[in-house]
């Protein structure tokens, strides 16, 4: 689950909106919120969030993006519980940026097996705790390019799955308790006119990460993913939007590091998982349109799937969804949307999304 997608703020539109304007004659600005979301995952779930919004150089620095540290705790009517530190630091002139995700989570899910074809009736819950730290430093070295290194370390146990049911009778790595460590590098390209909402430009990254026994890994085995965003105006305050996405995994590839097709930040109307596999690729296109004051709309389409091996794609067995949604803009100057999509596939694969951002 990206935590970055999953905050809805528990108050009326407009109220919110006055509690994120901030002190801009303060060097550092702190929030503490209730929040309420939901997704297919989640179901409703609560919480609430801290943060500390600064800058590292001086407060009039057009150059340098507003840093943010978060503490989130959230708890979910599906007895779920998420508890994350994460965030996003810009140095002077954005020289250099420190990204932070870490968290702690109890999350019972759906398994509904491995591949392209698992059946939408053949699901099955099952249970796990997991922590994840992974820091991420980039460094610019040209105009709108970025360099960078990470670490990946997840530690997944207590995992509890029903005997003799559909998970037992699968062989696939990562069914009892595990941890992964991984080394990786970045390299993106961004030429966007903003971060939340772009009305014009591209977004290039790849990223590559090893994971070995000879760092203290459970599973050896390597990740390739790679992301391709365009943003192009069409009439005043319309915006169409395309993301080109694919994630490639080989060796012995645990199953939560699998790639999990759906999800706020993927085909919306999948719940983020229904399929998983070594590998996956998926396109979407969206269409936003400014209405009236605050609030926005967008209507969206994409297609997507999973495969082992890239001589296992088949297009024929490619899943779809569509849908719309209506925004709130709840930081002018940093054009942050609240987010109400609904999407969907067929009977078994639909849902509504509760968020804050945009899928991409």
């Amino acid at each position: 689950m990206q935590l970055k997608f999953i905050i809805l703020i528990l108050c009326f539109p407009v109220c919110v909106y006055s509690q994120f304007r901030i002190d801009t004659a303060k060097r550092v600005n702190y929030l503490a919120i209730p929040i309420l979301f939901r997704t297919p995952e989640t179901g409703w779930a609560y919480g609430l969030s801290a943060s500390a919004n600064f800058k590292t150089s001086h407060k009039n620095d057009t150059l340098t993006r507003t840093s943010v540290i978060t503490l989130l705790g959230i708890f979910s009517q599906r007895e779920q519980n998420i508890q994350a530190l994460d965030a996003t630091i810009y140095f002077p002139k954005e020289k250099y940026i420190f990204y932070l995700n870490s968290s702690h989570s109890y999350f019972p899910d759906n398994f509904w097996g491995i591949g392209q074809y698992s059946k939408n009736t053949d699901v099955e819950r099952y249970v796990f705790e997991q922590v994840v730290i992974t820091p991420h430093l980039k460094r610019k070295f040209f105009k709108h390019n970025f360099f960078g290194l990470l670490a990946d370390y997840q530690n997944i146990f207590k995992i509890q799955y029903r005997e003799e049911g559909l998970m037992d009778s699968l062989s696939f790595y990562g069914k009892s308790n595990y941890n992964i460590l991984g080394l990786g590098v970045t390299a993106s390209y961004d030429t966007r006119n903003s971060t939340f909402w772009p009305t014009k430009g591209i977004f290039l990254q790849a990223q590559f990460s090893t994971y070995n026994r000879k760092l203290a890994s459970t599973y050896s085995f390597n990740k390739w993913a790679a992301e391709v965003r365009l943003f192009q105006k069409t009439f005043t305050n319309q915006v169409i939007a395309c993301q080109l996405y694919n994630y490639f995994t080989f060796g012995e590839t645990p199953y939560r590091s699998m790639a999990a097709l759906g999800g706020a930040g993927n085909l919306r109307g999948f719940y983020q998982g229904r399929f998983r596999d070594n590998s996956m690729y998926s396109a979407i296109v969206e269409y936003r349109a400014h209405i009236f004051w605050k609030i926005s709309a967008c209507v969206f389409g994409g297609v997507g799937d999973v495969y082992k091996t890239p001589d296992h794609i088949n297009v024929s067995s490619m899943k779809s969804s569509f849908g719309g949604g209506l925004r709130l803009t709840i930081l002018e100057k940093d054009k942050l949307n609240l987010r109400v999509d609904y999407g969907y596939s067929d009977a078994y694969n639909q849902g509504f999304y509760f968020t804050v951002g945009e899928c991409f």
